[in-house]
């Protein structure tokens, strides 16, 4: 399938460009989750690739009550009807668009989502099938799958209704991916705030650690001037101290009636 038909195909599938021209038979089994809608209809049987005469004329008049329902507005027949041709075996592309178009119109818009994969499967340039999925997955509120199926559906053959559709679905995207990059910001913004405050607390660390260290060796200096100043002031003390206890002892000497022991001999007359 091409990249434009593979949008919103399950991921547990995948079309190989050949499958493009692959029989109906390949489309047995479900493309899209169910969820919580009712089991989806049946799809084509596998190892039926041509119906014989008999079994086209029962796919055309399954197909013809199915119209003729749709018109009465009995959906439910509608899908009956629709079902049953589908289940004949080969159904195309068309076939499966119109199954889905009743779909919708019951809220199955899983359902609906999932026979359109399969007409694409089988038609990957069906712009019906891209305009019809592209309604489901609004509904199921997958915007950007509906936006790209919009946009697909469009290219392929442009119609004014489905173009005034598409509008609101593109609104929204714009609005998703401006909210996106407003939280991808807000994101980067917060991560930019906590490297800032990862990077101050290691500054501030840092400083601290260094602080330390600064202290530590002011302390040593101070330490080391306090012990030289205390050993000068005990020089000059004590230099003071001696030359204190030598002046006292010259002016003790100095004295009247004190015998000067070293002095010299007076003379005699």
């Amino acid at each position: 399938v091409s990249a434009q038909a593979s949008a919103g195909v399950a991921s547990s599938l995948k079309f190989s460009a050949a499958s493009h021209a692959a029989p109906p038979c390949t489309l047995s089994i479900a493309m899209e989750d169910h969820g919580d809608e009712v089991p989806f209809p049946a799809m084509s049987p596998a190892g039926i690739e041509e119906l014989t005469d008999e079994q086209q004329d029962k796919q055309n008049a399954a197909k013809a009550q199915g119209a003729e329902a749709l018109e009465e507005g009995n959906l439910e027949l509608a899908l009956e009807k629709l079902t049953k041709a589908i289940s004949i075996g080969a159904a195309s592309a068309l076939l499966y668009a119109r199954r889905a178009q009743v779909l919708m119109k019951l809220d199955r818009p899983r359902a609906a989502a999932n026979d359109c994969t399969a007409a694409l499967a089988i038609n990957p340039d069906s712009a019906k099938a891209f305009a019809i999925r592209a309604r489901a997955y609004k509904k199921l509120d997958r915007i950007e799958d509906a936006h790209l199926d919009f946009q697909t559906a469009l290219k392929l053959d442009y119609d004014e209704q489905v173009y005034e559709e598409s509008l609101e679905v593109e609104a929204k995207v714009k609005e998703l991916k401006a909210a996106a990059v407003g939280k991808r910001n807000a994101e980067e913004e917060a991560e930019a705030a906590r490297l800032l405050e990862e990077n101050r607390q290691k500054y501030v660390a840092g400083l601290k650690e260094r602080e330390g260290e600064y202290k530590e060796k002011a302390d040593a200096e101070k330490a080391e001037k306090d012990k030289v100043e205390s050993e000068r002031r005990e020089r000059v003390r004590k230099r003071e101290s001696e030359e204190k206890a030598e002046k006292e002892k010259e002016a003790k000497a100095d004295e009247p009636g004190v015998p000067k022991s070293h002095g010299p001999p007076e003379d005699v007359d």
